[in-house]
């Protein structure tokens, strides 16, 4: 019971985001209408969801907002074919962007996997050391370099 709390305390508890159309929106619990609620994120679900809004997010665009330096420049690689050279960029763009976050140690590993009938898509499987655990996280995050929106 105290690791679940020393996981919420240091990951957070944010709102629950689903991917859909267009890119991510709020989860509801319960019936849409006076009784749904939002969803919340806690813990391992909190941290795995703020470490993939960090990577789909462009550095940078958050600067308004008081966060320079937030997010990914994997952006950069939509349009590009997926040629080794693009898998290299891939793979230091999300390792810069993942390791920016503070509650990461490091990242172990950034394996990008084919996916069977996607030519289009780099499936990123990470190996994310966190501050606190001794074994690592394991992230995926799909990037289409046709700038269609992630798989689901």
């Amino acid at each position: 019971m105290a690791t679940v709390l020393n996981r919420t305390k240091l990951y957070g508890i944010d709102l629950a985001l689903r991917d859909g159309a267009g890119g991510a929106d709020l989860s509801l619990v319960g019936p849409v209408g006076l009784y749904g609620d939002l969803a919340l994120a806690a813990g391992n679900d909190d941290i795995i969801q703020a470490l993939a809004l960090r990577l789909r997010v462009r550095i940078g665009e958050l600067a308004q907002l008081g966060w320079p330096d937030y997010g990914s420049r994997l952006h950069e690689l939509i349009g590009e074919p997926d040629l080794p050279r693009t898998r290299l960029k891939a793979q230091a763009f999300a390792r810069t962007a993942i390791e920016a976050d503070p509650r990461v140690a490091n990242v172990d590993a950034v394996e990008i996997v084919s996916i069977p009938g996607e030519r289009q898509v780099l499936r990123l499987a990470m190996d994310v050391h966190l501050i606190t655990e001794q074994q690592p996280l394991n992230l995926v995050f799909d990037l289409a370099l046709n700038g269609a929106e992630a798989l689901p």
